[in-house]
């Protein structure tokens, strides 16, 4: 998400692109007596996770594993029981599933590993992924659309018992040579900075300012409105959340733009400046940040 984040759960537009790393899930069947589903997990190209789903409420038999592999087991469980509540003839009875889930991204990046997973099950499933993501995580959705998506998208959430609206746009910056990503170091939990997030108290101007700011992210061909709207976009946030910017705390020095991405805290960074990506490595590195993404490396 490039802008909207938190505000977008009160209605703000969200400007998101699709990026490049992804999560693909292989399903292969067979006939058994019973239903089970063997499922694995590669992260990387290495083995993550492998667990044993037995009956039509996918129980494990696999002995206990480190609490972030088990926090893992029991969210497959957790959207595939709702999979099957949505439809109830997923995914079929006396059968073996070999589902082969692979992700090409490190974890820590937070790059929507969940939320590709809720959308690759939600195709298997023949179910709306909305939906589904509705009834298992908390969130807007604007990941679920970019999972869907080849394309830039402005994103607008309607509440969970209502579709969002979804539609494409043409960012494709001509500065985007000058724009990159940046990761923290730090993974944030953004289910828990949702539920801590009270959209309740966002004043309504505060939010048709941020969509203001959305469309010029989304439009604007000239680099220094870009920087500003990111300082605006910010300034914005900050007011809501009672928190100093990222940029004021860490990067005051920064000879351009710097703000969080989705939840504030960790994941990745954007930064805009007339460098290049020489010249923003030295700079982030002397920070102790060795992970910087061009834009154009990131985007789908």
């Amino acid at each position: 998400m490039i802008s909207g984040e938190y505000l977008v759960l009160k209605g703000a537009s969200a400007l998101a692109i699709p990026v490049r790393y992804g999560q693909s899930l292989r399903i292969r069947t067979r006939r058994t007596d019973e239903l089970t589903v063997s499922w694995t997990t590669y992260v990387q190209n290495r083995e993550y996770l492998q667990v044993r789903l037995c009956g039509q409420t996918f129980d494990t038999d696999t002995p206990a594993m480190p609490e972030s592999k088990q926090q893992s087991i029991s969210f497959i469980q957790k959207v595939l029981r709702t999979a099957r509540e949505i439809n109830p003839s997923f995914p079929g009875n006396n059968q073996q599933v070999l589902a082969e889930s692979h992700i090409d991204f490190d974890l820590d990046w937070g790059l929507g590993s969940s939320s590709s997973l809720i959308s690759n099950i939600a195709w298997w499933a023949d179910t709306d992924p909305y939906q589904l993501f509705f009834k298992v995580a908390n969130g807007s959705g604007y990941d679920i659309a970019c999972a869907r998506s080849n394309k830039p998208i402005i994103y607008n959430y309607n509440g969970k018992d209502h579709p969002p609206l979804v539609r494409e746009s043409s960012f494709n910056p001509s500065f985007g040579r000058q724009l990159f990503f940046v990761y923290s170091g730090q993974k944030q939990d953004s289910q828990k900075s949702i539920r801590e997030f009270n959209a309740d108290l966002i004043p309504l101007k505060m939010v048709d300012d941020l969509t203001e700011v959305t469309n010029a992210m989304a439009t604007t061909g000239e680099l220094g409105t870009f920087i500003q709207m990111m300082r605006t976009h910010e300034e914005i946030v900050s007011k809501c959340l009672g928190k100093k910017t990222v940029q004021e705390v860490f990067f005051p020095d920064f000879p351009g733009a710097v703000k969080s991405l989705g939840a504030w805290g960790g994941d990745f960074l954007l930064a805009a400046a007339p460098m290049d990506l020489s010249g923003i490595k030295n700079y982030f590195i002397e920070k102790g940040l060795q992970t910087i993404i061009p834009f154009h490396d990131m985007r789908l």
